[in-house]
């Protein structure tokens, strides 16, 4: 087999994506494998969606959630595969092409950090604050975290979905005000 370009990346991203699910769960091998049998390294070497990004999404958080379940892990839950899926997807599509259609839709990772800052922004509806300050992206259910892509996409409108992540600060502790 030859080891190739996409291959590489996708050893890369497929890595970096189990370390920031990883949080008190699981195994860095139990995520990447259960990331790989998803198919969802499948999308990303023809970038072609077989259905809507959600409901592609859906079939993979919902096929990594099951896998984790067989190999008998505790605490599975749509949110941590969702954020497996979502920091994949940022390294292996979307800074590839920032203004690609699909760069627009992939959710970005949520987390924390992003959530608290959000419910700190000025031009967040009281309700969507209320949401982002509640929420716990760990323990999210398929519902749930629909529900919080939808307010996330309110907060942005028609910008590309990457740009929510203005509102990721890594190296601060301090939430952004607007």
């Amino acid at each position: 087999m030859v080891y190739s370009e996409h291959k590489h990346k996708h050893n890369f991203f497929a890595w970096a994506a189990a370390r920031a699910a990883q949080r008190g769960f699981t195994s860095v091998k139990n995520l990447q494998d259960a990331l790989e049998e998803s198919d969802i390294e499948e999308f990303t070497e023809s970038k072609q969606l077989v259905n809507d990004f959600d409901t592609s999404h859906k079939l993979w958080c919902n096929s990594i959630c099951d896998y984790l379940i067989g190999k008998g892990v505790q605490n599975v839950s749509y949110g941590r595969a969702a954020k497996l899926v979502a920091v994949y997807l940022k390294g292996m599509v979307v800074i590839e092409d920032l203004s690609s259609d699909l760069a627009r839709i992939i959710h970005p990772p949520i987390d924390r950090i992003l959530l608290q800052n959000l419910s700190n922004k000025n031009e967040v509806s009281l309700e969507n604050k209320k949401l982002f300050k509640s929420s716990n992206w760990t323990q999210l259910i398929q519902s749930e975290y629909f529900v919080l892509v939808s307010a996330l996409r309110e907060v942005i409108s028609d910008e590309p979905f990457w740009k929510i992540e203005e509102y990721w600060t890594v190296t601060s502790k301090q939430p952004l005000r607007a």
